[in-house]
């Protein structure tokens, strides 16, 4: 079995490690004191490494010899020229590798002149000290000299390469290093010791104790970067050919622009991705951009959006209070947020929270403002809608507790005259006529409380959903008829013209529709407009339109007030109206009549002025029935 010499490995380890200790530190000191001294000791390096390379090798095995100088400071060397180009720039890397050049052809003239003046003058040697190393170690140092600038072009192409298909920074710099090491060891072998007896030894030492140390060194490099150097390697716009070539102004200009074009590039790409419209503007509060969600929103586009064109999108009831905030706070520098909407050319309303911030330079100048905008339609119209429903269930309540109030009085004063006029009944002395009258006027109350407590159910059940529709065919004419002659003795009774009016001839008025909802509709128009008509006129009848029969009650009442016209059809509004209006009835008729005439896909509506009258029109659907 092949014996290994562990310690001399130890000490290869250790100088390797006080190797790259020293570069790190000399690295690390550069803020202090500048990258000349880092410089100056790895050119140090190259001409101690080229003596060893050519003169000193140590024995690890049988088959393993390996030459401190190439192995740990040559690796030391090529580690420092990569670490340059990562946490420096391409400019500094090129500047580094132009010295370790230019060192060591310096040092091949010197050795080269050292050689001519051994040969040509007698020279004075005390020490003994062998002159070989003056005639091998030139053609070594130019050999080496050629393959250094090759093994600097490929550490930045080949980490370039790599840094493309891995973001591990240990996977980067192991690999790199090993494939320049490995190249190295074969080029520097065979160009230099090509006609040695051992070079098949030299080879293979050096590949295998290079690929050894690159593993070594890249642990060391990858400590330091990762927590000494913590910021994460970028890679410049330089690329690896500029690091040879000298920038011309022109390029200098072209890497800026190329750097601002992607800095722009991204910016866009990110405005256009995000869920909200985003907006940017000069230090005067002009609008300079606004990003596609912006235009979505706005219904503008960036066009018409510029300088103070995206006010024209802003709905005109907000537009004068929005621009003299927005200005205000542009003015007094300071963030500004506001609520608003937008009108855009469909007529459709959309609001919007905004919100911007300025945005300052290194001279903390404010420069402009970034600020974006967020749809909040669908939170406004969900706060409206509560609001509605507030102001509703607040007014529901207030009706219903006057409905109550007023439902005692309607119920208990026909009930006190039926039992007042029932303790009068028992009077001995009473005239037959006396007698009729106190029984009309019982029979009177009584339908009145009947009627009220018909209209309570009728509205429970429709609330609760419990009404049916049953279609039936019958004459339309004799229903108005038969509703006249109903109501002709009470109108007669105060005084008021009652008349009719039918559409259609008698033996042509067959519809289909509910006969009981229909009745219940015109008699609660007809017993309203005798109810708040006290003289003149009222008349009720239909007409054919279409697909509808038109129906209407026209009296010259008292009239209804404009802003109270659409109410009355709500529920209990009888109750709450003002007192000089305030008949009898519970305030739930107009509501019954709007349901049943919804039930029958019809329409119910008013048009009425105060103190001259009223006219109630409602619709129901008329199939020509063969």
């Amino acid at each position: 079995m092949e014996t290994i010499n562990f310690y001399q490995i130890s000490i290869f380890l250790f100088q390797g490690f006080v190797v790259a200790s020293l570069i790190l530190l000399l690295y690390r000191l550069r803020t202090i004191m500048g990258n000349s001294l880092l410089f100056t000791s790895l050119g140090l390096f190259q001409f101690i490494q080229v003596f060893f390379a050519s003169t000193l090798y140590f024995e690890i095995s049988e088959y393993i010899v390996i030459s401190p100088g190439s192995t740990i400071l040559f690796s030391a060397t090529m580690f420092g020229v990569l670490l340059v180009y990562i946490k420096e720039d391409a400019i500094t890397a090129r500047k580094l590798i132009y010295a370790l050049v230019i060192a060591n052809i310096v040092l091949c003239f010197l050795l080269l002149s050292f050689r001519l003046n051994i040969e040509g003058a007698y020279n004075y040697n005390p020490f003994d000290i062998s002159t070989e190393f003056f005639y091998t170690n030139v053609f070594v140092l130019f050999v080496g000299t050629g393959i250094l600038y090759i093994d600097s072009i490929l550490i930045i192409y080949i980490f370039e390469f790599i840094s493309k298909h891995s973001i591990h920074l240990f996977l980067r710099i192991l690999i790199t290093m090993t494939l320049v090491l490995s190249f190295d060891a074969i080029m520097f072998s065979l160009g230099s010791f090509w006609f040695f007896e051992n070079t098949l030894q030299i080879l293979y030492s050096g590949l295998i104790s290079k690929i050894f140390i690159a593993f070594f060194y890249s642990i060391l490099f990858t400590i330091y970067l990762k927590y000494f150097e913590k910021d994460e390697y970028k890679t410049n716009y330089v690329t690896f050919k500029d690091i040879y070539h000298s920038l011309t102004y022109r390029q200098k200009f072209e890497v800026a622009e190329k750097a601002i074009q992607l800095t722009e590039s991204r910016y866009h790409t990110l405005t256009n991705l995000v869920p909200v419209g985003i907006f940017m503007t000069s230090g005067d509060g002009k609008t300079t951009f606004v990003n596609p969600k912006w235009c979505a929103i706005s219904g503008l586009s960036l066009e018409e959006a510029l300088n103070d064109g995206w006010l024209n999108a802003v709905h005109p009831e907000d537009r004068v209070k929005l621009k003299q905030g927005w200005y205000d706070d542009a003015e007094k520098r300071k963030n500004s947020d506001a609520e608003y909407r937008f009108l855009k050319p469909d007529g459709s309303i959309t609001w919007v929270l905004g919100q911007a911030i300025p945005e300052y330079d290194e001279k903390e100048k404010i420069i402009g403002y970034v600020g974006t905008i967020t749809d909040i339609t669908n939170i406004k119209l969900y706060e409206l809608e509560l609001s509605r429903l507030k102001n509703k269930a607040e007014e529901s309540d207030r009706l219903k507790s006057s409905f109550l109030a007023n439902m005692s009085h309607e119920i208990r004063t026909p009930m006190n005259g039926i039992l007042g006029l029932a303790e009068l009944l028992k009077e001995p002395r009473l005239s037959g006529d006396e007698q009729q009258l106190y029984l009309d006027l019982i029979k009177e109350s009584g339908a009145r409380m009947l009627n009220i407590i018909k209209d309570i159910i009728d509205i429970s059940k429709i609330e609760a959903d419990q009404v049916n529709v049953f279609f039936s065919e019958f004459n339309i004419n004799e229903q108005t008829e038969y509703l006249f002659n109903f109501f002709k003795p009470e109108t007669d009774k105060k005084g008021i013209s009652l008349s009719l009016h039918n559409g259609f001839a008698k033996e042509e008025a067959m519809i289909n529709t509910d006969k009981e909802k229909f009745n219940a509709i015109l008699t609660n128009l007809v017993k309203n407009a005798i109810k708040y008509t006290n003289e003149g006129t009222i008349e009720f009848g239909y007409h054919h339109k279409n697909d509808f029969l038109q129906f209407y009650v026209k009296d010259t009442g008292m009239g209804i007030a404009k802003n109270r016209q659409k109410a009355i059809f709500d529920r209990f509004v009888q109750a709450d109206i003002e007192d000089r209006y305030a008949l009898e009835g519970a305030g739930i008729g107009l509501s019954i009549a709007k349901a049943y005439v919804e039930m029958l896909d019809g329409k119910i509506w008013v048009d009425s002025k105060k103190d001259i009258g009223s006219t109630f029109y409602f619709t129901i659907p008329y199939v020509i029935i063969s």
